[in-house]
C-alpha cells in the first residue's frame, strides 16, 4: 500500500467524508476529555466489540489513543493497534506514559498498515466514519480477517445533542449503512448510545 500523504495527496483520501476538514491535532484535548466516556462508555463499547482472546484489534482513527488505552488495560491479551493518519496524533500517543507502560498498544500511521492487511480480528472505529473518505473505508475492509468484523460508533445526525460536530457534518444511520455497503461491508445496527448509532460490520462476501 502506498505511503500516506498528508498534503497534496490528502484530499483524494477524503472524498466521501461528511466532515469537510481534517481534525486539527491542536484540539486533541477534546479527545482526552473524560466526559466523553459518559456518552461513549468503554465497557458497553468493548462488550459490543467482542474481541476474541489473544486477538488483534485495530483502533481505526485512534486520535490520541484514549480508547486504545482503555481497551488494552481491560484486555492485556489483545494486541491493540492505535492507527491514525496524522503524525501529530501518533506523536501525542507516543508521549503518553500509559502507552509506554502498556506493552500491548502499538501506535501506527495509516501509511504503515501494509503488514496488517487481512490480520485484524476486530476493528473499532469511534467518531471516525464522518471524518474519513471512501478509500480508507475500503482499506478497513481489507484489514479484517475473513471472519473478522468492525464496530462502527459515530454521531447520529438524527439526534439532537449538546456536543459534537455540526449535525450536517455527520450521518444518519441510513446514510452510514449506505456508505459502508458501498465500501464492501454488510452491517447490523445494535442499540444506540445517547448521541451515537452503533453498527456491527462484516466484509461482504466477494468484497475486495
Amino acid at each position: 500500500m502506498p505511503s500516506e500523504k498528508h498534503h497534496s495527496g490528502h484530499s483524494h483520501r477524503r472524498e466521501g467524508a461528511k466532515q469537510p476538514r481534517v481534525f486539527d491535532p491542536s484540539r486533541a484535548a477534546l479527545l482526552d476529555d473524560p466526559a466523553r466516556f459518559a456518552f461513549l462508555p468503554p465497557d458497553t463499547i468493548f462488550a459490543a466489540l467482542d474481541a476474541p482472546r489473544d486477538g488483534v484489534v485495530v483502533d481505526f482513527g485512534a486520535g490520541t489513543g484514549a480508547f486504545s488505552i482503555e481497551l488494552a488495560r481491560r484486555r492485556p491479551d489483545l494486541r491493540v493497534i492505535a492507527l491514525d493518519e496524522q503524525p501529530g496524533m501518533i506523536d501525542l500517543m507516543k508521549a503518553k506514559p500509559s502507552i509506554r507502560e502498556l506493552g500491548n498498544v502499538h501506535p501506527m500511521l495509516t501509511g504503515e498498515i501494509g503488514s496488517l492487511m487481512g490480520a485484524a480480528d476486530r476493528i473499532l472505529a469511534i467518531d471516525v466514519l464522518h471524518e474519513v473518505g471512501d478509500e480508507p473505508l475500503r482499506e478497513m475492509v481489507m484489514l479484517l480477517k475473513p471472519e473478522g468484523r468492525a464496530l462502527i460508533v459515530d454521531w447520529d445526525s438524527d439526534i439532537e445533542r449538546p456536543t459534537g460536530p455540526p449535525r450536517d457534518h455527520t450521518h444518519t444511520l441510513a446514510e452510514a449503512r449506505a456508505r459502508l455497503a458501498e465500501a464492501g461491508f454488510q452491517t447490523e445496527p445494535i442499540p444506540h448510545l445517547p448521541y451515537h448509532f452503533v453498527l456491527r460490520a462484516r466484509p461482504r462476501i466477494g468484497a475486495s
